[in-house]
């Protein structure tokens, strides 16, 4: 008792003039509590976060890129020269928990003798939400519009125009760390479209036989063995149903493709990723007339980069599509691999190769495809906004039972960018 009546005491005392008073004198201008300390004070340790709307709603992006270039797509035909325009722009906004982007690319050229084509313009639209510090989700769609180029090896010589493809698909995931484990699961859906086929005559041909509709579900479950060595299993599952059936079985191509892979994804630092796997993929065709298939699926992937100057890709894959027009086919099975290198010279000067390859099988009938090729290119920047272009690449075709076809391509052009 006697020690609070000292300390009310004290408290009633004014301070004088220029003397320290541990408590403030309550005047306001002496008082932490009151006028803040630049040393403790919020302001100074908490991280200024992200904005959101109704500050910056987003960030821009966009380029535009303008070439010229001749191609020999080896049918006989000579070669054509062709004006190609690349749009796109990107908005991207960032959150707390995560963010948002949307975009939107194309492609469109114009041959000298007259003739438009829109290669393509594809949309997209995306993003990622943290739920908590353990649990992430996360959703994308796209939608593209494309036609090839009717001189093209895949399309006979009488073709004049290749068929508009509308393609669209969406996948939702969510990821959850459990401690060393980790488990993502996700889920899609898609539908693709093809228009008709337009010949020299005017003529056209149906292709409603290649529209699909595909739903997929999967999940994978990763383990870290040691940091930065993680051991994963994935497996899958996608339904493929047909608008028509085959012009040449007869019968609708619809069926369910099971998938599993396992194997090890490695990165200890930003010089090297590696990732393999292997896995056992089954189609199972639902029309009792068709013969089901199986196929061992390889996968792998390698980055390296021994400085920032260059980087070097290489990956194999494992694929299993729809079989398009060939005829008697019911599935086509491929194994490809690539690899490229990207070398920066000076900050002014940046040169890229690469090389491709691939070998596919279609199911049902005794036809192969054979692929190989390269390429070349530099990108050099003139100031802040444009770079200068050049690329050169050839491609070998081998398809059963027609002769092999090499095209050479050759562009220039220029590239303005934000």
């Amino acid at each position: 008792m006697a020690v609070s009546a000292a300390a009310l005491a004290l408290l009633a005392i004014p301070a004088a003039a220029g003397e320290f008073t541990p408590l403030g004198d309550g005047s306001a201008t002496n008082n932490a509590d009151l006028t803040g300390n630049p040393a403790i004070d919020c302001a100074n340790c908490v991280a200024t976060p992200p904005y959101e709307w109704g500050n910056e709603p987003f960030e821009l992006d966009w380029s535009l890129g303008l070439r010229g270039g001749i191609k020999d797509e080896g049918t006989g035909d000579g070669p054509t020269y062709e004006l190609i325009a690349l749009p796109s722009v990107t908005l991207t906004h960032e959150t707390i928990r995560g963010g948002y982007d949307v975009g939107l690319s194309g492609e469109l050229g114009y041959e000298v003798d007259g003739s438009a084509r829109i290669g393509s313009i594809t949309g997209t639209a995306g993003g990622e939400y943290e739920l908590d510090a353990l649990t992430t989700l996360a959703g994308r769609g796209n939608l593209k519009v494309s036609q090839d180029d009717a001189n093209g090896p895949d399309y006979a010589d009488n073709v004049a125009s290749a068929p508009v493809v509308v393609s669209g698909d969406g996948e939702v995931s969510a990821a959850r760390d459990l401690g060393a484990f980790n488990l993502a699961v996700r889920g899609s859906a898609g539908r693709e479209v093809y228009g008709e086929t337009v010949y020299d005559d005017n003529s056209t041909a149906d292709n409603s036989f290649q529209n699909t509709t595909a739903y997929g579900a999967g999940a994978q479950l990763g383990y870290e063995l040691t940091p930065g060595l993680v051991a994963f299993v994935d497996v899958e599952a996608e339904y493929l149903a047909y608008d028509a059936p085959s012009p040449s079985l007869l019968v609708k191509l619809d069926n369910v493709t099971y998938a599993g892979r396992g194997g090890l994804s490695a990165k200890f630092n930003e010089t090297l990723e590696l990732e393999g796997s292997l896995g056992f993929g089954y189609t199972d065709l639902t029309d009792g007339s068709l013969s089901d298939f199986s196929a061992v699926l390889y996968d792998a992937k390698a980055v390296f980069r021994p400085d920032e100057t260059l980087t070097l890709t290489g990956a194999f894959s494992t694929t299993i599509s729809q079989p398009g027009t060939t005829s008697g086919a019911t599935a086509k099975l491929t194994y490809a691999a690539t690899g490229q290198l990207d070398y920066l010279v000076n900050p002014w000067l940046k040169l890229r190769a690469d090389a491709q390859w691939s070998e596919a099988h279609y199911q049902g009938i005794d036809n192969d495809e054979y692929n190989w090729g390269f390429g070349v290119g530099a990108d050099y920047l003139l100031n802040e906004h444009t770079d200068l272009t050049a690329d050169y690449s050839f491609l070998r075709t081998e398809k059963t039972p027609a002769p092999a076809t090499d095209e050479h391509q050759v562009t220039v052009g220029v590239k303005f960018h934000r």
